[in-house]
């Protein structure tokens, strides 16, 4: 991949710069934001002539610009992420200085407040940002007790509204190494109420929220240190702990129990018939909740008539094209393609009734790694079923029927075959063929076992 700056108007006198080039067969066009006199640009060598009054600064900006996208896009293949134009300006965004009112910043905590203000990101992104701020508010003790109990003591609606206010000062010279240390040190040991299954009680963080949460803050040093607020320093020793999750999934038995289920309620018919649904789509729930008509059309395929569904998923933007399942089709045109939208909060409650009804109640053993503890506990399947769940059990039951893995990400729309296969949630042999191998195994003999010797 090489990366060149080009003038968008050479013919004019003075012109905005740009870059344009290839990756993964798509072409992108990205904007540093600098305006230039084409007489001072050298084209061969991409750099401003040193006869401009400005070119060791002009020159300095795009070099470090240029930097900071070849190291984006290189993290974004390492973490095996899907790289599109819109991931990229959404990482380069961040990279921008923030640049703050007089008196608008004393400490960490006012310029967190107003990195998150002036940042454009999207609402999830800043409802994790609001929550980093918080856990570091709480962590370094920088609220009383009586007001943080106060504040606790508010309901989720009322939370939303009303921000949690640090009564002392976080300086910017407590910002370093181990200032993230103690973070992470802080979360681990942390713990926090919660319901389960009407019962409170107080647990610790997951080890994946607590990744997450670092990650956040990490955001916000970038932020701090290109602002020029906190001295550079590097946290190469804090690396990212994600793990897989243990989840669920359902074969084609219980999806089967599912479908022949009589329910009643309205809502349960039509989370029953989404989850079916899923099951062959292996969709998002965002994705799953937004299907119309339009998208779906019939097409001749080798003298055989297909229905094709063509849309593009919501958090990727990248285009789905695939034929349905016949199972799909059933259902889809018992809505006459016009599938009722239900929330995913209410989606997850009802699904969790109608695994119920439909006799998933055995026990499913799942370990957790909340703070430093391996927590594994025995819960009744139909409790761990999730929008979520549909999707792996399209992944798994397909690759478990033989389908190639290319065919099967080609519809789920997973770009690499890693992060795919943290959907296939069955052993890597297959349990049928091993138990038939091993009985065939010749044991011991038993015929003396309860032989006395003379």
């Amino acid at each position: 991949m090489v990366i060149k700056f080009k003038l968008r108007r050479p013919e004019q006198k003075q012109t905005a710069l740009y870059v344009e080039f290839k990756l993964n067969g798509q072409k992108i066009t990205l904007f540093p934001g600098k305006v230039v006199q084409t007489e001072f640009w050298h084209k061969e060598n991409q750099v401003c002539k040193k006869n401009h009054p400005m070119a060791i600064e002009l020159n300095s900006f795009l070099r470090s610009w240029r930097d900071d996208l070849e190291r984006i896009i290189l993290n974004l293949e390492t973490k095996k992420e899907f790289i599109s134009k819109e991931r990229i300006m959404e990482e380069l965004e961040k990279l921008k200085p923030v640049i703050p009112m007089d008196g608008a910043i004393s400490d960490f905590i006012s310029f967190m407040d107003f990195y998150i203000k002036s940042k454009k990101i999207k609402k999830s992104e800043v409802q994790k940002l609001e929550q980093t701020r918080k856990q570091v508010i709480i962590g370094f003790d920088l609220i009383t007790k009586k007001k943080l109990a106060e504040w606790e003591s508010l309901g989720i609606v009322q939370k939303s509204k009303a921000q949690l206010k640090p009564d002392y000062k976080l300086k910017f010279d407590r910002i370093n190494l181990k200032f993230i240390e103690d973070f992470r040190h802080y979360l681990y040991t942390a713990k926090y109420k919660t319901k389960i299954r009407g019962v409170e009680i107080c647990q610790n963080y997951k080890v994946n929220t607590i990744d997450k949460q670092v990650k956040g803050l990490k955001q916000f040093l970038l932020a701090a240190i290109d602002s020029k607020y906190v001295e550079h320093f590097t946290w190469k020793t804090i690396k990212s702990e994600e793990i897989e999750v243990d989840s669920v999934y359902t074969n084609f038995d219980e999806i089967q129990a599912i479908y022949n289920t009589q329910l009643t309620d309205p809502t349960e018919k039509i989370v029953r018939d989404k989850y079916i649904l899923n099951s062959f789509f292996g969709m998002r729930y965002s994705d799953l909740n937004r299907l119309e008509e339009h998208l779906f059309k019939k097409r001749n395929i080798q003298g055989k008539e297909y229905v094709i569904y063509t849309g593009r998923q919501q958090k990727t933007d990248e285009k789905i094209e695939f034929a349905i399942h016949p199972m799909a089709q059933i259902i889809l045109e018992k809505y006459h393609y016009k599938i009722p939208k239900v929330s995913s909060t209410e989606y997850n409650i009802v699904l969790k009734e109608v695994a119920y009804k439909s006799g998933l109640t055995g026990l499913e053993r799942i370990r957790e790694i909340r703070g430093y503890n391996k927590v594994v506990t025995d819960i009744p399947k139909y409790q761990l079923m999730s929008s979520h769940a549909g999707r792996r059990s399209f992944c798994t039951n397909f690759c478990e029927a033989g389908i190639p893995i290319q065919s099967i990400m080609a519809i789920s729309g997973h770009k690499t075959e890693e992060e795919f296969r943290k959907y296939i949630k069955k052993p890597s042999v297959n349990i049928e063929v091993v138990a038939a191998q091993v009985h065939a195994i010749k044991g011991l003999n038993t015929k003396f076992k309860d032989a006395v010797a003379c």
